[in-house]
């Protein structure tokens, strides 16, 4: 398995690992997520791939099939604070390859291009339904920082 930024021609692998988060999401809290075969088109893709604040990377096996996807967002300011730090926008590994260590590899990888950059904080959302996710991020040191609170009206 090798880690290597995003190209032109993974959109399809990649909107195939999005969409089993959609569906992970839309299992765990229905009201907010469906699951969505393109999260990705073809513009937004473009964009990202482009985007001076953006990147994507992938998981790819060694018969070229992508087995994870990772997409960061880089930030300037924290609330009203000056502070370089960068956002896991959505993290996937692929159903078929969980536990072999991906999700490891991915992380490392974001935290090593957020150092890259000059960021003091790397930081995520994780729904509290998402248990496989948690003990990931939590392995790697992470902590939660806040909640965010709802009523249904």
């Amino acid at each position: 398995m090798k880690i290597r930024f995003c190209k032109e021609g993974d959109r399809a692998e990649v909107n195939r690992l999005l969409y089993q988060s959609t569906v992970i999401h839309s299992a765990g809290v229905p009201d907010f997520f469906i699951p969505l075969e393109e999260s990705i088109n073809e513009k937004i893709y473009a964009e990202i791939l482009s985007a001076d604040d953006q990147v994507l990377f992938c998981a790819e096996k060694e018969d070229g099939v992508l087995c994870g996807v990772c997409h960061l967002s880089f930030h300037n300011r924290s609330g009203w604070v000056e502070m370089k730090n960068v956002h896991v926008e959505n993290i996937v590994v692929d159903e078929t390859c969980r536990g072999q260590g991906i999700g490891h590899a991915l992380m490392a990888e974001a935290e090593r291009i957020a150092k890259e950059w000059g960021a003091v904080q790397l930081n995520l959302m994780c729904w509290h339904f998402n248990n496989g996710a948690r003990r990931l991020y939590e392995s790697l040191g992470m902590t939660e920082q806040r909640s965010i609170l709802v009523k249904d009206l």
